[in-house]
């Protein structure tokens, strides 16, 4: 199953562990490629900025709160993506693209 934008997987990265993540890779060139761009998702909050929260419909039960970190970005090879948790709400979506254009000076 391939993933798809906004999505949150599970993925094991060297730095991180097994986290999950919000794919943010564009759906027509995911197929193309053999990695995706993915923010990580923490419990930490952070910055209003860069850090946005995110609700259920993510498929995020561990904590009581959950954030996108737009700071934290990675690229995994789609091999590493584990588990489909969920997706991300529309809104909370353009939420996390606001936050990286922020991040990266968009």
């Amino acid at each position: 199953m391939e993933p798809l934008r906004g999505e949150v997987w599970d993925a094991r990265v060297a730095r991180a562990g097994v986290h999950p993540f919000v794919v943010l890779t564009v759906n027509p060139m995911i197929a193309r490629l053999g990695s995706v761009t993915a923010a990580l998702v923490t419990s930490t909050a952070g910055p209003s900025s860069t850090h946005v929260a995110v609700g259920g419909e993510a498929g995020l039960s561990e904590h009581q709160e959950s954030f996108v970190n737009a700071t934290d970005l990675h690229t995994i090879p789609k091999p590493a993506l584990r588990r489909r948790r969920g997706r991300l709400h529309q809104a909370e979506m353009a939420r996390v693209e606001n936050a990286v254009r922020t991040y990266l000076g968009l």
